[in-house]
């Protein structure tokens, strides 16, 4: 059902360093596909829209930093509290570093689904340009990315 899913897109204007020299990644998170296909990388949404950092540390931790709101006034943001952002974002960054450490390409979009009988999400990692080899290198790659459920070593 398309109500519980929610797109987060990557937006190489917000990448940034921090002072040890540690890639950082801008995400921009958006609430119905439709927003998510009219989105431009580098512009301001004209909808709602969450803006975010994953960050992947020297000494090998992850996090998230919320950047800020579009539309702060936009009647998605009274059905989703502020824990639910801090939420997804935990586990978006622990998706999306882990994805980047296993092909050294940053995921192009995650698509979160809320599992309805659990606090997790589930995330549909996408790739544009991804080539791989072959199709044993796919196939590894899948394994890599589902072996231990990585978003949840944080």
């Amino acid at each position: 059902m398309s109500d519980n899913r929610l797109f987060l897109l990557y937006d190489p204007s917000f990448d940034e360093m921090d002072a040890e020299g540690c890639p950082g990644f801008g995400y921009v998170l958006l609430f119905s596909e439709q927003d998510a296909e009219q989105f431009t990388p580098g512009e301001n949404p004209s909808c709602a829209a969450v803006s975010m950092l994953f960050t992947d540390h020297a000494d090998g931790s992850i996090s998230g930093d919320l950047l800020g709101w579009a539309h702060l006034d936009d009647p998605v943001f009274q059905r989703y509290p502020l824990g639910h952002f801090l939420a997804l974002m935990e586990q978006a960054a622990q998706v999306a570093i882990n994805a980047y450490r296993q092909v050294h390409q940053v995921p192009d979009k995650l698509v979160a689904v809320h599992l309805a009988d659990d606090d997790l999400l589930q995330f549909d990692v996408q790739f544009l340009d991804l080539q791989l080899t072959d199709q044993q290198a796919e196939t590894q790659l899948a394994q890599q990315l589902m072996l231990g459920r990585p978003y949840l070593d944080s």
